[in-house]
């Protein structure tokens, strides 16, 4: 960097934090423009390293946690004044606290506070610790900028820092727990032709669905009690992802009905029954299987030997739908014994065609069989890695949601190394091969997901 570069920056920094006019003039910049040129400066200001936090001490992270709480929950003006000098004097985790004390989306969480809900401010305070990709500030000023109650919603801003936060490894490892709020709006993103991301609404489905699991009241009360006044096109994508899992089988039309309502509430735990509607003509191509497969399996599960033999038949025949269907009959995860004896080896062996057939769901299931050991099947974690990859070569869903996200799926230390060699055999993982989960592996999961993509 040049002398006269220098002397411009340090003379920048200097009117921003003792010029009040020059800061507001500052202001008037574009808003994306000002928050990387504010994270810039102070930064600079704190001595700090462009890309770091200028407060990297977590003692110091603690000490401003704890002034936050006393000012938002206690009303401590002190702690307030404190918090705010910290953040005129270039502290970027200082100015992230900060901005919660402003957020009206975090207001409910201090009561107490002295500043008045202001979105432009938060969204300000906000901006430096964004830019310098500080995953709590992402977030935050994603939720900010996503909201609709915000005068200056910037959805495409928005869009693009919800999918950097989501992205994260930090985020897949702690899940989207306590952050569900942003993750339904990251779903409508995928369902906003204007929000500048790919359109994808079987993932917005996804996503929503996840939030119900984790019985996020306003979620429940938006998507349960009030989905006629949802968008149409999220709606179809709910369809379509529960209908992809078999949870759900009503027409495919973004329109409300008691079968996906009753879905939506299995999802969220509401209820113990599942969504059984008469079937319907889909205003969409379905992608599920067969309705006679469906037809004959359950009957064989009802202990009809006829349908059993006639849909063994078509297994026989190589229907990946026939083959995935009869496997399920046999494995002792979904057989308890209460009309005919489970079987894994019978299970596993039809999984594995299908698989080979081109159905991904069948090639997680048999994953899950091998990783775990069930009935009488020896435990292989090596060929449940490889079928869980097929699956992702299959772009199912269910293999993905159960390998990204740690509650959703329970795989053995054993797998998750077997799981990085073969990544590692692929290009895509580079650390040393380890049996245990980590941020690495979900990294190179997320960039072997998105070559097959």
């Amino acid at each position: 960097m040049s002398i006269a570069r220098e002397d411009w920056l340090r003379a920048h920094a200097t009117l921003w934090y003792d010029d009040r006019r020059y800061r507001l003039a500052w202001l008037a910049l574009p808003q994306a423009v000002t928050c990387a040129v504010a994270g810039l400066c102070m930064a600079l200001a704190a001595q700090g390293v462009w890309g770091q936090p200028a407060t990297a001490s977590k003692a110091r992270i603690a000490e401003l946690s704890a002034l936050r709480d006393r000012a938002g929950k206690d009303g401590d003006r002190t702690a307030f004044d404190a918090l705010t000098a910290a953040a005129t004097r270039g502290q970027i985790d200082a100015a992230t606290k900060l901005g919660t004390l402003y957020d009206p989306l975090t207001a409910a969480y201090f009561p107490s506070k002295p500043a008045p809900n202001d979105f432009a401010r938060a969204a300000a305070l906000y901006g430096p610790g964004a830019a310098i990709g500080d995953l709590l500030a992402v977030a935050r000023l994603a939720d900010v900028l996503l909201d609709p109650a915000n005068p200056n919603r910037d959805l495409r801003r928005g869009c693009r820092l919800a999918q950097t936060w989501f992205d994260d490894p930090e985020t897949l490892e702690r899940t989207i727990t306590g952050e569900e709020r942003l993750t339904v709006k990251l779903a409508t993103c995928y369902v906003e032709p204007e929000s500048g991301l790919p359109q994808d609404p079987v993932r917005a489905g996804g996503l929503v669905t996840a939030v119900l699991w984790r019985k996020h009241r306003p979620t429940m009360d938006a998507f349960i009690n009030n989905l006629g006044q949802q968008n149409p096109a999220l709606v179809s994508g709910l369809q379509r992802h529960l209908a992809e899992q078999r949870r759900y089988i009503g027409p495919v039309d973004g329109r409300p009905n008691p079968g996906i309502i009753t879905a939506l509430q299995v999802e969220a735990g509401i209820t113990n029954t599942v969504a059984t509607p008469r079937p319907e003509p889909r205003r969409m191509a379905p992608k599920g299987p067969d309705p006679e497969v469906i037809a004959l399996a359950t009957a064989a599960r009802a202990g009809d030997r006829r349908k059993l033999a006639e849909l063994k038949g078509r297994a026989d025949a190589g229907d990946a739908d026939a083959l995935t269907a009869y496997a399920r009959l046999f494995n002792p995860v979904m057989n308890k014994g209460d009309v005919f004896a489970p079987d894994a080896q019978v299970a596993v062996a039809a999984y594995e065609r299908a698989a080979a057939a081109g159905h991904g769901m069948a090639a997680g299931e048999a994953a899950v069989l091998y990783d775990s050991g069930y009935g009488n099947v020896a435990k292989d974690p090596r060929k449940a890695a490889a079928l869980a990859l097929r699956g992702i070569d299959l772009k199912d869903d269910q293999i993905t949601f159960w390998l990204l996200f740690p509650e959703a799926g329970h795989w053995s230390d054993g797998f998750w190394g077997a799981l990085q060699a073969e990544l590692t055999t692929r290009g895509f993982y580079t650390l040393p091969v380890e049996n245990t989960r980590n941020p690495a592996v979900i990294t190179a999961l997320r960039a072997y997901m998105k070559a097959k993509s």
